[in-house]
């Protein structure tokens, strides 16, 4: 007794929260209680231990709810309960098998059952005024299932069991990628749905669980390798080409290594700044912050921008990607690329070359169609000999798509119109005029990004216009503000990437096909001799 004795007459703790203005009087809370409210307490009463007067729940049942209506009423009209409702017998609940100290005993006070069931009716009046929080999960009318060792639920999207995360984030994404490479899907409807439903989920799983380091670099390994394995992509294409944003000439893959710890520390950067100063006190505390911190981590990035920068700079210091340097110059044509196409492997320079198989030998070969040239993408795209045709096809496609999207806009086109000057023949690619006014455009294909038109117009020309791709798809920043001025839509503008990277392909095809050889350029013989 003496000890909770002292328990229950210690002095309770001050408490330093703001005190809320009391509530104008609820008249309602003190009306009768009426017969339904009685029969209702009655069905929601159970089997439970009777209190100190001895009257059991089933005796209770028994005598009705007009009875019990009666009894209410007149406690209501009195003003105070009976003396037998402020009674409740202590039982000692032991909270070891083996319990002998006071404190390993859990009290609970057993009140008479007349007294709980108007505790009942009060209780469900005043939750009409005063409910409960949602996080309050006892005293909710419903029940709380206890759960087994092997159950668990699912909280915030995430399964939970008795030991934690049931899955880890590795062990999702393989069953995730797995599924998706055996559905009859195309490979860019594979990459469609991991961009737009696997990646996503993997990320909130990842951020809002625990996760090791080692996790998230064997997840980024498993996605770069469903990439390969879907589209067709070498064993070496560059890291930097799936993580790259879309505008600078990447997949626009996540790379979760780098962004699943950014996000963890800024949820918990904004955990500081909410209103409620309880929440930011705890955001505070070294248990709470270690939650929120990978072990073998570090944040490198405060923000997306610096993991564009990051990537976008890997990308072009890589050889293969080299290309690509202005390609955010017009960011807004290069979507496309984040389908997945068979395209990417021209863009990104890792077609199979005879240049690209002999990486860290002493010496690259030369061409195989005796062009005394090493036989890369780039020359086989705009040099060799045995393209030739196909890239003269590959320029007339484009003459005639962009002259065929001005036509549709109203103006009037000629296209490879020849012409005799003074200073000799022009034959201009497109001659392109309406009422008001003349424009010369040039189509170029190029290796790099440059324009060539003033030898076609010749001096004094005026309105000349250079339309540039290179063999990779980017646009010259001034080609597309000019279709942007002349009313090209934007989705005409990034099919005509796309039209330039059809033609590369192409000529990287055909040529895998012929087995010309120049002699002229090799001397009458053959390379190998």
């Amino acid at each position: 007794m003496e000890y909770w004795k002292g328990v229950l007459s210690r002095e309770s703790d001050p408490d330093g929260r703001p005190v809320k203005p009391l509530w104008e009087p609820v008249v309602e809370i003190e009306e009768p209680v009426s017969l339904a409210e009685c029969k209702k307490a009655l069905r929601d009463l159970k089997q439970t231990a009777s209190g100190p007067d001895g009257v059991s729940w089933n005796s209770v049942k028994g005598m009705g709810p007009g009875w019990l209506q009666y009894l209410f009423n007149s406690i209501l009209a009195c003003g105070y309960p009976t003396k037998s409702f402020k009674n409740l017998r202590t039982v000692l609940i032991p909270k070891t098998e083996k319990s002998s100290d006071p404190g390993e005993f859990r009290p609970l006070a057993i009140a008479s059952v007349f007294g709980r069931v108007f505790h009942r009716i009060l209780a469900s009046r005043l939750g009409v005024w005063a409910p409960l929080g949602a996080s309050q999960r006892a005293f909710q009318g419903s029940t709380l299932p206890a759960l087994g060792v092997e159950e668990s639920y699912k909280y915030l999207g995430l399964q939970y069991g008795s030991k934690g995360n049931l899955k880890t984030g590795l062990e999702m994404l393989k069953s995730m990628l797995r599924e998706l490479k055996e559905a009859p899907l195309k490979p860019q409807q594979r990459v469609f749905l991991l961009r737009s439903n696997v990646l996503p989920k993997i990320m909130y799983y990842l951020v809002n669980g625990r996760v090791h380091q080692y996790t998230l670099r064997e997840c980024d390994k498993c996605v770069r390798r469903f990439l390969r394995e879907a589209l067709h992509l070498p064993h070496d294409t560059p890291v930097s080409a799936f993580h790259a944003c879309a505008k600078d000439g990447g997949l626009d893959i996540d790379y979760f290594e780098s962004l699943v710890p950014m996000y963890k520390w800024q949820k918990l950067v904004s955990l500081e700044e909410v209103p409620d100063a309880l929440v930011r006190d705890l955001s505070q505390l070294p248990a709470i912050r270690k939650r929120f911190q990978l072990k073998g981590a570090q944040t490198n990035f405060n923000d997306r921008a610096e993991y564009r920068v990051f990537w976008k700079n890997k990308l072009l210091d890589n050889l293969d990607g080299f290309g690509l340097g202005e390609a955010a110059d017009v960011p807004q044509v290069h979507f496309w690329v984040t389908d997945g196409s068979s395209r990417s492997q021209t863009r990104w320079n890792i077609w199979p070359t005879a240049a690209r198989a002999s990486r860290g030998r002493r010496q690259a070969p030369l061409c195989d169609a005796g062009c005394r040239q090493i036989e890369g993408l780039g020359h086989i795209l705009q040099q060799c000999n045995r393209t030739w045709d196909k890239r003269g096809a590959r320029h007339d496609r484009m003459v005639e798509f962009v002259g065929s999207q001005l036509e549709r806009l109203g103006f009037s086109v000629l296209k490879e119109k020849s012409f005799a000057t003074p200073r000799g023949h022009r034959r201009p690619d497109l001659i392109i005029f309406n009422k008001d006014r003349v424009w010369i455009a040039d189509v170029t294909i190029y290796e790099g990004l440059a324009t060539e038109v003033a030898k076609v117009a010749g001096p004094g020309a005026q309105s000349v216009v250079g339309l540039v791709w290179n063999w990779r798809g980017c646009c010259e920043k001034r080609t597309d503000e000019w279709l942007k001025k002349m009313g090209v839509p934007i989705e005409s503008r990034r099919l005509a990437s796309v039209r330039v990277l059809e033609g590369s392909v192409w000529c990287a095809e055909v040529f895998s096909k012929r087995t010309g050889i120049n002699f002229a350029q090799v001397g009458g013989r053959n390379r190998s001799e």
